[in-house]
């Protein structure tokens, strides 16, 4: 029988918990600090890689009967992470919906602006998931 994979989402659960963020390493402080000033931040999950990467004893330790990602895989997920691939939509805002509608599924991060009747909506296509 496979081993469950731990996946950033038990990464964030572990970090919600004082008795495993007592093991981490004291390298990982300032990430850990960040983390529990915004844990619902889409903006942890570099927090997230770095603690699988940095702390893989006190991963392993506390998620015995998961598989833990191998570093390569973690590499991985941190080159998609620092890549960046952007869009611009310039429409009007009736015709927005329609839009938004194009890009498809997965994780996106927006910003929009609006002038009248104009609307211009930055897209950032985030392509990780673990």
């Amino acid at each position: 029988m496979k081993k469950r994979r731990i996946t950033l989402h038990d990464i964030k659960a572990a970090l919600l918990d004082e008795r495993f963020r007592k093991t981490l390493p004291d390298t990982l402080t300032s990430d850990v600090q960040k983390f529990l000033n915004n844990p619902g931040c889409a903006c942890n999950h570099s927090i997230y890689l770095n603690v699988m990467r940095k702390a893989q004893k006190q991963v392993k330790e506390y998620f015995p009967t998961q598989e833990a990602p191998t570093e390569k895989e973690i590499d991985k997920q941190f080159e998609k992470v620092m890549k960046n691939e952007w869009q611009v939509i310039n429409c009007s805002i009736h015709e927005l919906s329609k839009e938004l509608r194009k890009l498809g599924t997965g994780r996106k991060q927006l910003d929009v602006a609006r002038y009248e009747d104009q609307v211009t909506v930055v897209v950032n296509h985030l392509d990780y998931a673990f």
